[in-house]
């Protein structure tokens, strides 16, 4: 038991300086990526699951929660973090195994071993938080309708998560614009552009269903 509760207490001590294994792997970029990309990929798939349930006749808030919330979450834990996580750990032990090979020393107990371990976690989480809080933040008009009991359509609550969902769209570009050094309205809309592409592709096979 005490030996558990040391481990717990040397991962928290170690987590306070993964500011500093971040800068010694280089792994803010790459956090920065599975950000952006599992954003993304929540996005638009929640954006599927709004639209694909209006059309399909849902009509209880309820549907929609449990369908964008669901997606989310698995696809935030299981392969936004989870994956992400297993992936990123197997590639930093692989250099550090080099790393050590090529030293002919080993790196057991150093900061590089430290960090190799660490980082993983760092990049994972940042890659779920992407997959699960933009989505969910995008359905927060169902959850009050569902909460509060408001007067409003289920038509006009998939406008306003649909103009969320194009926002935040946005929002990433003009993110992607800031890393990029480009122009961050163009590369805002761009994004945004792509949403709407959804959305109009939905349209269609609305009218034609």
């Amino acid at each position: 038991m005490r030996t558990f509760i040391g481990k717990i207490v040397d991962f928290l001590k170690n987590m306070r300086n993964i500011g500093t294994y971040v800068r010694i792997l280089e792994a803010k970029s790459i956090a920065r990526r599975m950000f952006v990309t599992n954003s993304f990929d929540g996005l638009l798939s929640s954006l599927g699951v709004i639209l694909g349930s209006y059309i399909s006749g849902a009509s209880n808030p309820t549907n929609y929660i449990g369908g964008v919330a669901g997606a989310a979450f698995a696809m935030g834990l299981f392969s936004g973090f989870i994956a992400t996580y297993m992936s990123e750990r197997a590639e930093r032990l692989r250099e550090l195994h080099e790393t050590e090979k090529a030293m002919l020393h080993s790196l057991r107990g150093s900061i590089y071993e430290k960090a190799a371990r660490l980082v993983p976690l760092y990049v994972a989480m940042w890659s779920g938080f992407g997959a699960v809080v933009l989505p969910l933040v995008a359905i927060l008009p169902f959850i009050i309708k569902e909460s509060v009991g408001l007067n409003i359509s289920i038509r006009s609550l998939v406008y306003i998560s649909t103009s969320i969902i194009l926002a935040e769209l946005f929002m990433l570009g003009v993110y992607l614009g800031h890393i990029s050094g480009e122009n961050k309205l163009i590369s805002g809309l761009r994004l945004a552009l792509i949403g709407l592409a959804a959305v109009i592709f939905f349209a269609f096979i609305g009218v034609i269903v």
